[in-house]
């Protein structure tokens, strides 16, 4: 699968392609129109070991928009951000979780604006990695019927991997089976502390 256009190297102007290849971070870039223009290995590295092959490389190739990558409120506030980085000009920091059924993990997600506004790198650096502690994240099982909400969905955080509950929608729940192996049915929004926390508090979007 071919991993960058043509004429990716020549926008880097200070990075080294080389170096991006090189960095077992998993790293992408964007056009201009906030499509993908670049993966490095880590990337389908990181994808595989987190269940995610061989769904990434047949959805999200070169060309296709960033925004089909996401949904609900994380797809306005990064848009947003991309956008915006491109018009100013400036790297922009942000932290994140994406923990494993055994492990929980914090990224730190760096945007990189390229040479006169001509796209970004995306780089996300693993910051945090130990086993989970059962007495602050307790585990429970994939009761589907517990967690399948009225349109058929079931719901993770994109942030903390937390399940909501169908009965009661402000209680979101650990449930590892669900982080290994999501179902078919699943779709992808904020917990409210996540989204609070991680998006409105910590970094504010500038309208």
């Amino acid at each position: 699968m071919k991993r960058f256009h043509d004429d990716f190297s020549s926008l880097l102007n200070g990075f080294s392609l080389e170096t991006l290849e090189n960095d077992p971070s998993s790293i992408y870039g964007l056009s201009v129109d906030l499509t993908l223009n670049y993966l490095n290995p880590a990337w389908f590295h990181f994808a595989e070991e987190n269940d995610g092959e061989p769904a990434i490389s047949e959805r999200f190739g070169l060309g296709a928009p960033i925004g089909d990558a996401l949904s609900g409120a994380s797809r306005e506030y990064y848009l947003d951000i991309f956008k915006r980085i491109l018009v100013v000009g400036e790297a922009w920091h942000h932290d994140y979780e994406c923990s494993s059924a055994d492990k929980f993990r914090s990224y730190r997600q760096t945007v990189y604006p390229l040479y006169d506004h001509s796209g970004l790198v995306i780089v996300n650096s693993l910051v945090t990695e130990h086993p989970h502690d059962e007495n602050l994240r307790k585990a429970y099982p994939p009761l589907e019927e517990l967690y399948t909400q009225e349109s058929g969905f079931i719901t993770q955080c994109c942030n903390c991997r937390r399940v909501k509950r169908a009965p009661q929608q402000d209680v979101w729940d650990w449930v590892p089976l669900w982080v290994e192996h999501m179902p078919e049915n699943t779709s992808h929004s904020f917990c409210k502390i996540c989204y609070e926390y991680y998006y409105d508090f910590k970094y504010p979007r500038q309208k």
